[in-house]
């Protein structure tokens, strides 16, 4: 039987969710699947694939990144060396677990290290280009063009193109001669439910923002008085119900598309794998991004300006300055196009 290796990115859980539908349809499609993470997003792809006998886990490589609440990009540039050396790290590994389990494709959700000379590999992406000052703009294209060398193709998760395309200036770059448009990609599915609920936020991010939001969103559901309900994405953390105020740590998918397909005002993050479910399920919503993220700011100037939808700041929300909903979400054919790619490679 083929075994195939898919490694995804611990940053966040976005990488780790909108790669699900590819794990489960290689499983489909009869491959033995290697899951390589680290982190959250591992005990989070673990949970969703737990007793599944094709599939097993193993950590590899990763840098930690840390994050502060102020100067967050200047945060992160500062671990600059420490993810180049995750990278090499990543190689190394892959070249052992390659030999180890005879290894036939390789498929890399932002994993730059992932990949191996004899073996088919694919890189999954939305950062053609890079959010960065123009100054630097020039560099980090050499570098990603670089990087990005080294795989046979590059995915990108979003529509072609045109008026549904949903990345873009963060896309409009070209840095691989075989780039790919696999459509909307989300584990989420639109919700069989008519239950509706006022108020719906979901938070996301890195802590210390991820803990920020949800107090700010719990404060002003509060001072509105109606029903509210916080997907908190914190697995483990179970459920809590405090006055008019239902919190969910770790809900089912299930749950999850039910809130945001019944929320009358809903509001989340601007991350790119969060843009994809708001697009898959049809939603509408008041984008937030995370500080100090330059991706999420220009992908939440990008839906503001091109799907209509409301945006505030972090600090707005803490002050309780939130914007009336607006907006209408971009057409989305689910994942079929993403399947339908992955099985013709698969079989190549």
């Amino acid at each position: 039987m083929s075994r195939i290796l898919i490694a995804v990115l611990n940053w966040g859980m976005g990488h780790a969710s909108r790669s699900l539908p590819l794990i489960e349809g290689a499983i489909d499609l009869g491959w033995e699947v290697d899951i390589a993470s680290t982190g959250d997003a591992m005990v989070w792809l673990k949970s969703r694939l737990k007793g599944n006998p094709k599939v097993k886990f193993f950590v590899k490589p990763g840098a930690t990144m840390t994050y502060s609440r102020y100067f967050t990009m200047l945060t992160i540039a500062s671990q600059t060396p420490k993810l180049i050396k995750s990278i090499y790290d990543e190689r190394k590994w892959t070249l052992e677990h390659v030999e180890k389990r005879s290894i036939s494709k390789i498929f890399s959700d932002n994993c730059y290290g992932v990949h191996h000379p004899d073996v088919p590999t694919v890189l999954m992406t939305h950062l053609l280009r890079f959010p960065v000052s123009s100054f630097f703009s020039p560099f980090a294209q050499i570098v990603i063009q670089k990087l990005v060398g080294r795989f046979d193709e590059v995915w990108v998760p979003d529509n072609p193109k045109g008026d549904s395309s949903i990345s873009g200036v963060l896309s409009s770059k070209t840095i691989h001669h075989n780039t790919k448009f696999i459509g909307i990609l989300s584990r989420l599915k639109p919700s069989q439910s008519n239950s509706t609920t006022p108020l719906v936020g979901m938070v996301s991010g890195p802590e210390p923002h991820r803990t920020t939001m949800e107090n700010a969103l719990r404060k002003w559901m509060e001072l509105r008085g109606e029903r509210g309900l916080i997907i908190a994405g914190k697995p483990g953390g179970g459920k809590s119900v405090v006055n008019n105020i239902t919190t969910l740590y770790d809900p089912s998918d299930e749950e999850i598309s039910d809130a945001l397909c019944g929320s009358e005002i809903l509001i989340c993050r601007s991350g790119y794998t969060t843009l994809l479910d708001l697009a898959s399920l049809g939603k509408r919503a008041i984008l937030i991004p995370t500080p100090g993220q330059k991706e999420q700011e220009i992908l939440c100037e990008g839906w503001a300006e091109k799907f209509g939808f409301a945006k505030c700041t972090q600090k707005e929300l803490e002050n309780m300055r939130v914007p009336e909903i607006s907006g209408i979400a971009p057409k989305s054919n689910g994942n079929h196009a993403a399947i339908n790619e992955l099985a013709a490679w698969l079989k190549n």
